[in-house]
């Protein structure tokens, strides 16, 4: 879309201003062109300077998501994200597995101004209003069964460096959620297709869901227990600049998961380990110590009579 490329080229100048003659090459347009697109990013929020025989320059960007500039962040990248927006969907987790079972590439991505039946892990409801980041992409990787189970953790502590690149500094609580100053603020989703017959992976769907502002329609129930980045830091990452950095750290993270290279990470920054929690798994509940995690994240409790176990399924409530 031309108004994309337009805006990927400004964020990219900072600064500096852009010709009107530069913008039209670029994008492979006319002028006239160029002027009705900036005339649109207007209308929708940007604030651009025009300054004659300088060019144009961006003074102010809204939350705009900018496919193209985003996948210029990710140009170093051994996958080759390809990035999709949209304003609603109803789940970047199902759009992405549909695609990926008609045989999309690695590499998809799927972001979303807002969901409208967005779901976490064990088939919850996941609340999902226009002003966060919503985003799913498509991995085919050619991994063991066994690294298969790290690949949730492996994923929370990439969107944990990512975030540490803004210096937010995150706690991972077992599996999949990231929490900020005692309160969720991420959520991760992954699931698959696996082929029996080939006793390998056929596609992973990493769906993830931050809180970026406050949300004045969030449920009574979930106020105490949510949080947003707005809130706790007084400002949020713009969504194309922290998409970019998730999907590099993801692909880093990935890469060396046979290597077990995120487990320093989710181990230092558990909010998990040392706690009481609240273990429902397939053997029913029971409450435990929580003193470790195995190479492929899966949790070590240890119970009442020092016994210890490993729950790989399930989730796990911080109870004392």
């Amino acid at each position: 879309m031309l108004q994309d490329t337009i805006l990927a080229a400004l964020l990219t100048a900072g600064d500096t201003y852009v010709s009107g003659e530069q913008l039209a090459r670029e994008a492979g347009v006319s002028r006239t062109a160029v002027w009705k697109a900036i005339e649109k990013l207007g209308q929708d929020g940007c604030e651009i300077e025009a300054v004659r025989n300088r060019g144009y320059r961006l003074t102010h960007m809204p939350a705009r998501f900018c496919m193209k500039y985003t996948e210029q962040l990710t140009e170093g990248c051994r996958i080759p994200w390809q990035v999709q927006h949209y304003r609603e969907v109803d789940s970047t987790n199902r759009m992405a597995k549909e695609l990926a079972a008609q045989g999309a590439p690695e590499g998809l991505v799927l972001v979303a101004d807002r969901q409208t039946a967005g779901r976490g892990r064990l088939g919850r409801h996941f609340h999902a209003p226009e002003g966060g980041l919503y985003m799913s992409f498509l991995l085919r990787p050619t991994l063991p069964i066994s690294d298969m189970m790290a690949v949730t953790a492996c994923m929370a502590a990439a969107v944990h460096c990512a975030l540490k690149e803004f210096g937010i500094t995150t706690q991972i609580k077992w599996v999949n959620d990231l929490y900020l100053n005692g309160r969720k603020l991420c959520g991760i989703l992954s699931e698959g297709s696996f082929n029996a017959e080939l006793l390998q992976m056929e596609y992973l769907v990493i769906g993830i869901g931050i809180n970026l502002v406050p949300d004045p329609y969030l449920p009574e129930e979930l106020r105490p227990i949510v949080t947003d980045l707005t809130t706790e830091t007084g400002s949020a990452p713009h969504r194309s600049v922290l998409t970019a950095a998730i999907l590099r750290h993801a692909e880093e993270m990935i890469d060396g998961i046979g290597a077990h290279t995120f487990l320093p990470v989710y181990t230092a920054h558990s909010c998990t380990l040392g706690h009481r929690v609240q273990v429902r798994a397939q053997r029913g509940e029971c409450t435990a110590l929580a003193v470790g995690f195995t190479e492929d994240a899966g949790l070590i409790v240890q119970h009442p009579d020092g016994k210890r176990e490993v729950i790989r399924a399930g989730s796990a409530v911080i109870v004392g």
